[in-house]
């Protein structure tokens, strides 16, 4: 199996509908020929392919030690507090998806987050609810 292209696939597929549905994952495995439990293992393994629908913002926030240690923690509450959501949940109208991740790879400028593509960097409380409100 061509792992680059198997990869290529899974994001066409995401690309597409958001996520991987399960019907998707039957065509996948049986063109490349490979269990269905490869296809799921390598969703899992990669935290940004998903089996469920996502809101129309992932919401990323690192919690990397680093990150940590500059209050991402508090970040994350606040976040939770005014969406009602937890760490893997969509808000009920699909805007919103609440993701808390190991690293962003940006450790000297936490706590960091990330809204779809973009980053944003020594996060506070203010700046967090004035990027939530300003999504569209």
């Amino acid at each position: 199996m061509e792992y680059a292209s198997f990869l290529e696939r899974m994001h066409t597929v995401q690309d597409t509908y958001g996520y991987i549905p399960e019907n998707e994952i039957d065509k996948i495995a049986k063109e490349f020929n490979i269990p269905r439990a490869k296809v799921y293992g390598t969703i899992r393994f990669y935290s940004m392919f998903y089996t469920e629908p996502t809101g129309k913002y992932i919401i990323r926030v690192c919690d990397s030690l680093s990150c940590h240690i500059n209050q991402s923690k508090e970040i994350v509450q606040i976040i939770k507090d005014y969406l009602g959501v937890e760490h893997g949940q969509t808000t009920a109208d699909k805007k919103f998806t609440l993701e808390i991740v190991e690293c962003l790879g940006y450790c000297g400028e936490g706590p960091v987050m990330m809204v779809n593509e973009h980053v944003y960097t020594r996060v506070s409380g203010n700046m967090v609810l004035d990027i939530l409100k300003n999504c569209v």
